[in-house]
């Protein structure tokens, strides 16, 4: 949902071929830190915070990026795939504010 809607607002705004990919791996990274700090909101966070039921992947034995790679190297990942994203944004050339504060508020949320 995150690539299909990053992808058409390019699309929209005339984005040529080499800018579409580029908004294609933003979106790529998007995607993958949102997951990531799902999955340590999920160990991390209350259900009053979150508002939804928390430890929920582990009852379920769920394998997550958390279980993986561990709660450390995830928090990590999460900044790096986050900067990484903003840095390939900055390179469009093309300032967006909006879009930059959104990618931080989707990556570093706490619910």
């Amino acid at each position: 949902l995150i690539e299909a809607s990053m992808v058409v607002g390019a699309i929209l705004s005339g984005a040529d071929e080499q800018e579409l990919e580029t908004v294609e791996q933003i979106a790529s990274d998007i995607g993958l830190a949102f997951q990531i700090q799902d999955d340590i909101l999920d160990v991390t966070s209350t259900m009053e915070v979150l508002g939804k039921p928390v430890m929920s992947d582990e009852k379920n034995k769920k394998t997550t990026y958390v279980t993986l790679e561990g709660l450390n190297k995830a928090t990590a990942d999460v900044k790096e795939v986050s900067d990484r994203a903003i840095r390939t944004l900055d390179g469009l050339g093309r300032e967006n504010e909006f879009l930059r504060e959104l990618i931080l508020q989707l990556v570093y949320r706490e619910k």
